[in-house]
């Protein structure tokens, strides 16, 4: 922890309690333990207790209750101190956010993304999770990790843009080389090189060398042969609205895009080479054939 963290982490009542919990765990000798013998004396206490009807025997001055109780304390703070140090930033619907990682890596959130990575540790191990889509700037040094419910990325120092969403996932990478691990698979990419998740569940390597930044941080959201319903899903995060798409096949492949930041123009984008209509209500969008 950071001076200021400490010291507002021993004005808390946790801390207070804790303090208290580890004076008294001071006078446990758990190096003197004899595990046979600590063994045969509680089942003899258990073959007592069994031989006096109504009386019940408190372990909670037992020697070996005090050994589990500090275990317990013993993960208990070093889980509290570590949630302490985690650090989760995170973009809404319709907003793209820009963040500075302790590295001075950057990284730049699409809507309703985030990554949680830990503080006091992460010059050491930069790694991070990612849920959602972002666009990495990485600076040169250490190994730079990010993990995603789909699948891994390892870079050294380089520019890549990820998305991991529920049905899909999706790595383009800008500049330098980078590492994507998928299940028990690894494939490299180099600049121009990408690789896509399949809805039969394979890995496809694709070349888009032409683009220097995703479409997304140009306020344009675009799609290549991707499932319907992922078009939907982005435009729900764009435009922070609720698609009704109960009538319609959602599992067509969709190839095209839409501007995030004119909504007339968008809906259309997405609707009329479909041949599919929309009405809209309030924050609602009903399409239907």
């Amino acid at each position: 922890m950071s001076s200021e963290e400490l010291n507002a982490f021993f004005q808390t009542d946790d801390y207070k309690l804790y303090k208290d919990i580890v004076e008294e765990a001071k006078d446990i000798n758990l190096l003197s333990l004899n595990v046979d013998v600590a063994l045969r004396d509680f089942k003899s206490r258990i073959e007592k207790s069994n031989k006096k009807k109504g009386k019940v025997i408190s372990l909670k001055d037992s020697l070996v209750f005090k050994i589990a109780a500090s275990f317990v304390l013993f993960f208990g703070l070093t889980y509290y101190i570590f949630s302490l140090n985690q650090h989760t930033v995170e973009s809404h619907y319709a907003e793209n956010k820009i963040y500075t990682l302790p590295d001075n890596s950057s990284v730049t959130l699409n809507a309703v993304s985030y990554i949680d990575y830990n503080k006091s540790s992460f010059i050491e191990d930069r790694t991070l999770k990612l849920h959602g889509e972002a666009y990495f700037d990485v600076k040169k040094g250490s190994s730079f990790n990010v993990k995603t419910l789909n699948g891994n990325i390892k870079v050294l120092g380089t520019k890549f843009n990820v998305k991991s969403r529920k049905n899909s996932f999706n790595v383009l990478c800008y500049e330098g080389t980078i590492s994507v691990s998928y299940k028990k698979s690894e494939i490299i990419l180099t600049k121009g090189e990408g690789v896509q998740l399949t809805m039969d569940g394979s890995f496809i390597k694709y070349l888009d060398d032409t683009a220097t930044i995703p479409s997304w941080l140009k306020n344009e959201s675009n799609f290549v042969q991707e499932p319907y319903y992922e078009v939907l899903a982005e435009f729900e995060r764009q435009y922070n609205v609720k698609i009704i798409s109960n009538s319609i096949d959602t599992n067509v492949l969709f190839s095209g895009g839409f501007n995030n930041n004119d909504f007339n123009s968008a809906i259309k984008s997405i609707t009329l080479s479909l041949n599919i209509n929309y009405v809209v209500k309030d924050n609602k969008i009903v399409l239907s054939k």
